[in-house]
């Protein structure tokens, strides 16, 4: 039943929405990761969200302006990077946490503008 509904509220979001999910998903793994096992996982699941990220981004058809493609695809191939050097010497996570955080902060003021656009194209 759960599955179900999960997929559900997955279907009926915008893929902004997903986007935000799998960052604060991350965050949070990361912010948690406080014991080997689980800061293996966060890393992985960091590295994994870039991966699809910058695949999705290479895509002829992803609409971004170019220029902004480009500035995403260097943050995601120093966020794998990251991930693999902080997974081999145990250093501060932060400035992951950190970048995934700015990405969220990025999302949600992405999503409040249209929003704001919506509602005002609804009043005129």
């Amino acid at each position: 039943m759960l599955a179900r509904y999960a997929a559900q509220q997955d279907a009926a979001a915008s893929p902004r929405e997903i986007e935000l999910r799998a960052f604060r998903y991350v965050a949070g793994l990361l912010a948690a990761a406080g014991d080997v096992p689980r800061r293996a996982t966060a890393l992985h699941k960091a590295h994994q969200l870039w991966s699809l990220l910058i695949a999705d981004l290479m895509l002829p058809e992803n609409a971004l302006p170019p220029d902004l493609k480009g500035r995403l695809v260097s943050l995601g191939l120093w966020a794998q990077r990251e991930a693999a050097a902080r997974l081999d010497d145990g250093g501060s996570l932060t400035p992951l946490i950190e970048m995934h955080r700015d990405m969220i902060a990025g999302l949600e003021a992405q999503r409040g503008a249209a929003s704001r656009s919506s509602a005002l194209a609804g009043t005129a």
